[in-house]
């Protein structure tokens, strides 16, 4: 019998940090990553540490911040 775990929060932010690799720093990945979470749990409780959606928001958004393409502070693509 096989027992998968759901990712963390820290292996999403590892698999994005190599993905973007010298285009964006870890400090704004993980930033983003962060705001990400919190849009798609709806709150900040940390009952689920990787809420559906939140790795390809996050890779939505650190691809328009490592192509150049304007977002505001939050990471969010304007």
């Amino acid at each position: 019998m096989v027992i998968t775990v759901p990712d963390s929060y820290a292996d999403v932010v590892e698999r994005l940090c190599g993905e973007f690799d010298g285009r964006v720093p870890l400090q704004r990945v993980t930033q983003i990553v962060r705001q990400c979470c919190r849009e798609t749990r709806g709150s900040d409780s940390p009952a689920d540490p990787n809420p559906p959606g939140l790795e390809g928001l996050a890779r939505q958004r650190l691809l328009a911040v490592s192509t150049g393409e304007r977002t505001d502070s939050e990471g969010e693509v304007s």
